[in-house]
């Protein structure tokens, strides 16, 4: 079923781009031509040209050539824009003999960048009423990660990788928050799926197909719904940018680590298509305790008295999984009319997980999803949009001994959405719409290991209204109400306001986080290990997690300086929590007491005109999960991530070094043992680093040459502290990638 969903997508659009021409004829057709080129008047390849109040654009060539297509013939404006330039607005006359030149100049700062997320409408990044933070795709290529996990720790810090106990997959936490707290999209829609517990499967995002990543902190329930407690990621894909559009690249680097796409496409202005597959694999390998771990356990005697026990443990080895991906991603779209446009994204995705000591049993991670939409502007001021997404994801034992492959997991969803965006007024932009949310879930953790299956709907509706009071004042409020069934109504509302005063932008909000207990959460039961140890088990009595968070930030921005400080204060309500069963025996989810978390953020960027650029983050978060007055949080209280990038022109030649690193501080971590002593852990700072090197050269020749963890940092005790990945040492990466567009000149 999935490869032939994929099949028809694929044929989908190449007939579709086969019969584009001649469907545009049934009506009059008027041409826009023009040409895109930056300060020095060298032509940008793969610029977006849009018709504003219409769906209809298209990109330009290799010569930076673009024509846009039009059944008026009246007077429109065009938007062009290109990755790190200013964007720039004309009005132009269809049908004319004109050719209408645009000369982009470049951006000093990072704030005409455009983001969705925040509002779910296209803003510059610098008039988003919510603090916004985007990871560009030049930012990607300066880092040239191996996967998504990589990326994201060298650009936010206050986050950090480890590994979930038991699968030993990638578990998240932010701002004090667990990975269940964060909402990631893909191109604007929820990804389902697990991979360790309450997490995504990171893996299921290739990093070289991702256009930029826009990250909104605290909650956004107002929007997006459950989970979007902590914050939303929302991971955009690319588009085919110009009338041919082809890329191959080629990694290698640490551990067997290998990573190859191919991507190809087109965009006709009517019509697109970009077809994405990729292959990357790494070999699981372990690590070795350099020293045992110390701890300090803390005792009370009877009368009160404090004593304090060392003790040493066991050098031990902790081994990382590896993986071999197979992906395809195909995303279509053709515009029926200048204001009807469908769109069909679908994907596949397959992952043979690696363990470090072969087993006979092994896992293997599939899903694939389908996703159409319809966008209709209905003036050149209101817009409707419609999409459905259907996600099939699921997990199998796959065995070495000749047994058949066995089914342990899976999760079906389906959303279907109605949005309008519009602008009433001239000073209020609208967003509103209604939701429908399902869930089939069949879970390994169920019916002690039968495989039961549990469902849940949700119908939601949501307003948002931002307000421009005056130039300088904007005010953003809105509201969700969510009906679940289960958990009956609840609404989550939303208030940010933005003020400009010179060269600074001041922004406050309050935000009420909201998140539906899990179906694992509720329904559980399931036994650790497979040996009778405990059961884990679920509870139907959970309330809803709430969450009252309140943000303070400035941002300043002159000339080629950029920076920003933000503050925040989260607090919880019935936080769900994993603790002792009221058997005394087992585990049982359950409402733990009320929580608080604290922190500040600091941004710093400096984009100098000889091609010198400087960025730096810092992050504070303060988190507590207190029991009996002992802090058993591991999140690193200071965290900071820093880039230095030199780009150097030589003639047709450019060449670039790029250093990024990121260092997190050390943490106390307390937890009660089997005899009620607190034992006390303390876990190291640690700094990582890596450096590129890389030169582009005619026709579309990219090489990369990498050194990952370049100071050679290694964990002392890698099998003590799960809560960070560990790491090996220093190694060496190569990557080289052609982009076939420039290579034929097309």
């Amino acid at each position: 079923m999935k490869r032939v969903l994929l099949l028809v997508c694929w044929m989908l659009g190449w007939t579709s781009f086969l019969m584009a021409d001649e469907q545009g004829n049934e009506a009059p057709v008027f041409e826009v031509k023009g040409r895109v080129v930056d300060e020095d008047g060298m032509a940008l390849p793969g610029a977006s040209v849009w018709v504003k109040g219409t769906v209809v654009g298209a990109g330009t060539d290799v010569d930076g050539n673009f024509t846009v297509k039009l059944n008026s013939r009246e007077r429109c404006v065009l938007r062009v824009s290109f990755t790190g330039y200013v964007a720039e607005e004309r009005e132009v006359l269809p049908g004319t003999d004109s050719l209408y030149h645009f000369r982009l100049k470049l951006s000093r700062n990072p704030l005409d960048e455009v983001v969705v997320t925040g509002t779910r409408t296209p803003k510059p990044l610098k008039d988003v009423p919510v603090l916004t933070r985007v990871i560009s795709s030049a930012d990607i290529a300066q880092i040239n990660p191996m996967d998504l996990q990589s990326l994201l720790e060298y650009e936010m810090p206050g986050l950090q990788f480890g590994l979930a106990h038991g699968s030993g997959l990638p578990e998240l936490r932010y701002q004090g928050a667990a990975g269940g707290y964060v909402l990631f999209l893909l191109d604007g829609e929820r990804i389902a799926g697990e991979g360790s517990s309450n997490n995504i499967d990171y893996s299921m995002i290739d990093v070289d197909n991702v256009e930029r990543v826009e990250i909104v902190k605290g909650p956004m329930s107002t929007l997006y719904g459950s989970q979007a407690m902590g914050g939303v990621v929302n991971i955009i894909t690319k588009s085919a940018s110009r009338p041919f559009t082809g890329n191959v690249s080629a990694r290698y680097g640490t551990n067997d680590g290998q990573k190859y796409s191919l991507s190809l496409g087109t965009n006709q202005g009517r019509f697109s298509t970009l077809t994405t597959l990729s292959y990357r694999k790494r070999d699981a390998y372990a690590l070795n305790d350099e020293e045992g771990q110390i701890s300090y356990t803390h005792y009370k005697d009877v009368q009160g008295r404090d004593s304090v026990v060392a003790d040493t443990a066991t050098r031990g080895m902790t081994s990382v999984k590896g993986f071999e991906v197979w992906q395809v991603y195909e995303k279509l779209s053709y515009t029926f009319t200048d204001n009807f446009r469908v769109s069909v994204n679908g994907s596949y995705y397959h992952n043979h997980v690696q363990d470090y000591i072969p087993a006979k049993e092994q896992d293997v991670f599939s899903t694939y999803t389908i996703n159409p939409k319809m966008y209709y502007a209905l003036t050149d001021n209101h817009v409707l949009e419609w999409s459905y997404l259907y996600q099939n994801y699921e997990k199998r034992y796959t065995y070495t001994t000749g047994i058949p492959d066995q089914k342990v997991f899976g999760d079906q969803t389906n959303t279907a959405r109605l949005n309008y965006s519009g602008v009433l007024g001239e000073k209020h932009m609208l967003t509103a719409g209604v939701e429908m949310n399902t869930q089939r879930l069949r879970h390994y953790w169920f019916g002690n290991g039968t495989g039961k299956v549990y469902d849940a709907q949700t119908y939601s509706v949501y307003v948002q209204d931002e307000w421009e009071i005056s130039d300088n004042l904007t005010l953003l409020a809105g509201a969700r109400g969510d009906y679940h069934s289960k958990y009956d109504f609840h609404v989550s509302p939303k208030i940010s306001l933005m003020y400009k005063w010179g060269i600074v932008s001041w922004r406050g909000g309050y935000g009420m986080g909201f998140r539906i207990p899990s179906l694992k959460e509720l329904y559980s039961e399931y036994d650790m290990g497979d040996n009778g140890w405990f059961l884990i088990l679920g509870n139907e009595d959970l309330k809803p997690e709430r969450s009252h968070q309140f943000t303070l930030s400035g941002e300043v921005t002159k000339g080629i300086f950029n920076a920003s400080i933000s503050g925040y204060y989260t607090r919880y309500f019935d936080e769900i929590a994993l603790g002792i069963a009221p058997d005394g025996e087992n585990q049982q989810y359950y409402n733990a007491e009320n929580a608080t978390k604290t922190g500040a953020d600091a941004t710093v960027q400096f984009r100098f005109r000889n091609g010198l650029t400087l960025k730096g983050a810092y992050a504070y978060v303060n988190a507590h999960s207190e029991v009996d007055g002992y802090n058993q949080a591991t999140d690193r209280p200071h965290s900071l991530t820093f880039s230095l990038n030199y780009t150097r022109n030589l003639g047709k030649v450019s060449l670039s070094a790029a250093l990024n690193g990121w260092w997190m501080s050390s943490v106390d971590v307390w937890y009660k043992n089997e005899s009620g002593g607190y034992v006390q852990n303390t876990y190291d700072s640690r700094t990582f680093c890596t450096l590129n090197m890389t030169g582009k050269f005619p026709r579309g020749i990219r090489f990369t040459l990498g050194v990952d963890n370049l100071f050679d940092f290694k964990d002392k005790n890698v099998t003590a502290d799960q809560s960070v990945m560990p790491q090996q040492g220093i190694g060496l990466i190569g990557t080289l990638s052609l982009n076939l567009s420039d290579m034929f000149r097309l």
